[in-house]
């Protein structure tokens, strides 16, 4: 009997184990766990047995198949389902490198899957039978594929072009992601903006936070109040010569001095704000 099942990204669901109790759904595998990638668990892919019709297939539906994970269908042992896709969480690239590969965003699945000869396809697929995405269900053509599982070193590899194109997607997905934060929490700074200048504008604040040594999505986000307060000048202004002694100061971590930077900015418009008063 076929099982149904979410592939879903935690990094980009707030709170995912207590949303999933609340929704009468506790179970859930890690798929980085027992994986030399275990202390990122808590930011990592799980993988969640669905009923369809369950209030967690309709929020699923409504709130995370675009960006936060993909519905998946088997008739397998979830054992077997666990040990194959846990054994895609890492690829080969070009120059034998070993990378993540984050192929539970369904836009990402989309661009690995969806063009593939079948056979190739099927493989890839192993004991899922059904991938559902916005844009269409990918059904397995040649069944009863054998099972992959985990190794420290991976058994898929990647080619430079197919990697370019999911680069590409998640380059674009980062950038949506910053937008709609910013439209959320810094609207006023966006306003008037068409897509066009939307994307420049991300573009332009993830390129700065990156020539700082600041590329992760949170220090993104972070680094994105800075420039609706500030201007996309940041830190480079003549008024930013604090902020640019904070980033140079000596003796102090990445994280530390982004966490400076926020408590002076803060502080900056609570005195402005009492000026103004």
């Amino acid at each position: 009997m076929s099982q149904a099942y979410l592939l879903l990204d935690r990094a980009q669901i707030e709170r995912l184990p207590e949303r999933l109790i609340a929704l009468g759904s506790a179970t859930y595998q890690s798929l980085y766990q027992a994986t030399g990638y275990g202390a990122l668990e808590e930011v990592g892919p799980v993988l969640v047995p669905v009923a369809p019709d369950s209030p967690l297939a309709h929020l699923f539906f409504q709130e995370w198949s675009a960006t936060c994970g993909v519905w998946l269908e088997s008739d397998a042992e979830e054992t077997v389902v666990l040990d194959h896709l846990r054994s895609l969480i890492h690829v080969r690239v070009e120059g034998d490198l070993t990378v993540l590969f984050r192929y539970f965003d369904p836009r990402i699945t989309y661009l690995w899957l969806a063009h593939l000869p079948a056979n190739e396809r099927d493989r890839l697929m192993g004991p899922v039978r059904l991938i559902r995405l916005a844009e269409l269900d990918i059904h397995q053509e040649n069944p009863d594929q054998p099972a992959a599982r985990y190794a420290p070193e991976p058994w898929l590899s990647l080619t430079a072009q197919l990697l370019e194109q999911l680069s590409t997607a998640q380059r674009l997905r980062f950038a949506q992601q910053l937008i709609e934060h910013c439209q959320q929490h810094f609207s006023e700074c966006l306003q008037g903006l068409d897509d066009l200048a939307l994307q420049q504008w991300a573009s332009h604040c993830q390129h700065s936070a990156g020539r700082h040594g600041y590329s992760a999505i949170d220090e993104v986000l972070l680094w994105a109040r800075f420039h609706a307060a500030l201007g996309t000048d940041f830190p480079d202004a003549p008024t930013h010569a604090a902020y640019r002694e904070m980033l140079a100061e000596p003796g102090v971590s990445p994280k530390q001095r982004l966490e400076n930077l926020n408590v002076e900015l803060t502080r900056q418009l609570l005195t402005d704000k009492e000026f103004c008063v």
